[in-house]
């Protein structure tokens, strides 16, 4: 076995601690891979799949492996109650999150907004397999800390797809679904309050505002629409948020680009519960 000095590569390649370093290669066996550039060498994804390119239990990704499972002990006894996934299941699907975690932020620099959604989907499927099935209690909380980052991601790979189609109506729609996720999140949680503190929600407003200022002007009477069932419906910061948004839909824009802003859970907080 001969072993290769990374050396030169990384030289060609210089880490930058002020921004997400990502690209495309092709691979010795002609498949496309990607690259992040990260500050003690450089990691490398199949764009595809699981990130590592494994193949957990036979399957595509552990995610896949205890779905069968839970479909399988449905199947055989009518009722998904007795399934229940063990501390070393919970683990294994929490490494898998942490892999698909590298993947979409490196999609998001490239701009891959179909994939960085297919990924975030799959991550927030993980959170849910453990929040509804793990055995013990601190594998069934032990994600939620993450769960309004991954759903802030998700709305904006949907909404900026959305923006590439030239389809700003739908943008702001994926954004508006992912405020409503953030928001029932923290009721659930038992933490309404939660919500107007929170960065991924800022976030996302932030990108509404943006959105708004793209929607066609014949727009003007379905948000009027939803204004009145926000305010019917007592919904007052979305009727808030509305009458902002009526206020700019008279403004037209250039196409938001998506920055790279993905300031995603440190390492070591989402290690943390692995």
């Amino acid at each position: 076995m001969s072993f290769i000095d990374l050396a030169s590569t990384l030289a060609e390649w210089p880490y930058d601690a002020e921004q997400i370093s990502v690209r495309k290669i092709l691979g010795a066996d002609g498949q496309v891979r990607i690259q992040m550039r990260v500050e003690l060498g450089l990691l490398q994804m199949e764009p595809d799949g699981r990130p590592d390119g494994v193949r957990p239990h036979g399957f595509e990704s552990v995610l896949q492996f205890q779905q069968r499972r839970l479909a399988e002990h449905e199947e055989r006894n009518g009722t998904v109650l007795g399934f229940e996934l063990s501390p070393a299941d919970c683990h294994e699907l929490r490494n898998e999150a942490s892999l698909f975690y590298r993947r979409y932020v490196a999609l998001f620099v490239l701009e891959e907004f179909e994939d960085v959604a297919r990924d975030t989907d799959h991550t927030l499927g993980i959170f849910d397999l453990c929040r509804d099935y793990a055995g013990e209690q601190d594998d069934r909380t032990c994600l939620n800390t993450y769960r309004p980052y991954v759903i802030m991601m998700n709305a904006r790979a949907h909404a900026y797809r959305a923006l590439q189609e030239d389809e700003p109506a739908s943008a702001l729609a994926h954004v508006n679904r992912g405020i409503t996720h953030l928001r029932t999140f923290f009721e659930q949680q038992g933490k309404p309050q939660a919500m107007e503190n929170c960065e991924e929600v800022k976030m996302l407003r932030n990108v509404a505002a943006e959105v708004t200022r793209l929607v066609p002007r014949d727009s003007l009477v379905a948000t009027r629409k939803a204004l009145r069932e926000a305010i019917e419906q007592e919904r007052f910061e979305d009727a808030a948020r509305l009458r902002d948004a009526l206020e700019k839909l008279t403004h037209r824009e250039p196409p938001l680009a998506a920055d790279s802003k993905v300031d995603g859970p440190l390492d070591a907080r989402r290690e943390s519960c692995t």
